[in-house]
């Protein structure tokens, strides 16, 4: 039986291994789950209705992409709205470092959305009328987190709302003239 168990862990091994939830167990993330994160984590089932709770829907119900830079530099990423849940999908879209971002959306939904996204300052408004799609072109010049989200209605405020981060340092014209702070 000594080849068999073996066999039998090793391919438990694989499978968790291959499982994005695997990561989770990572002690980096694990120390991350103070109650208050496992208390959220806990109640998101009981918050997934959205005209039952004020809180509809959460970033993390949309899922994460990462933006992909084509042969011209602009990062391209798809935004699906799926069918009766008011959600954008992905809802955390991650650009590698600040520039244009060519967003196309799905609006597979028999609903009416639009999408009002940040633009280096100002803002962009895409129509999506039902089971239509459109392309959005913004420029995002400086890293941070911003904010899109679907100004029809109140569907914003019961879950359609997404976050693009891009990912890079402050320039040095923009940091705070301070003297170096200790690092934990």
């Amino acid at each position: 039986m000594g080849p068999v168990r073996s066999l039998v862990s090793t391919s438990a091994t694989l499978l968790v291994a291959a499982c994005s939830y695997a990561g989770l167990l990572r002690p980096s993330v694990l120390k991350q789950v103070t109650p208050p994160v496992a208390e959220l984590v806990n109640e998101l089932p009981r918050v997934d209705r959205q005209n039952e709770d004020i809180v509809g829907r959460l970033f993390a119900h949309g899922g994460l992409a990462h933006a992909k830079t084509g042969a011209d530099g602009v990062m391209r990423v798809v935004v699906r709205v799926p069918p009766d849940q008011l959600i954008w999908e992905p809802a955390v879209i991650v650009m590698p470092h600040s520039g244009t971002l060519e967003i196309e959306f799905q609006n597979e939904d028999h609903l009416t959305h639009a999408a009002l996204l940040p633009s280096d300052g100002d803002r962009v408004l895409l129509g999506l009328p039902m089971h239509t799609g459109g392309r959005a072109r913004i420029r995002l010049d400086e890293p941070g987190m911003y904010t899109f989200g679907c100004p029809v209605q109140n569907h914003a405020g019961r879950g359609m709302l997404g976050i693009v981060m891009v990912r890079g340092d402050v320039p040095e014209v923009a940091r705070l003239d301070r003297p170096a702070q200790r690092q934990p």
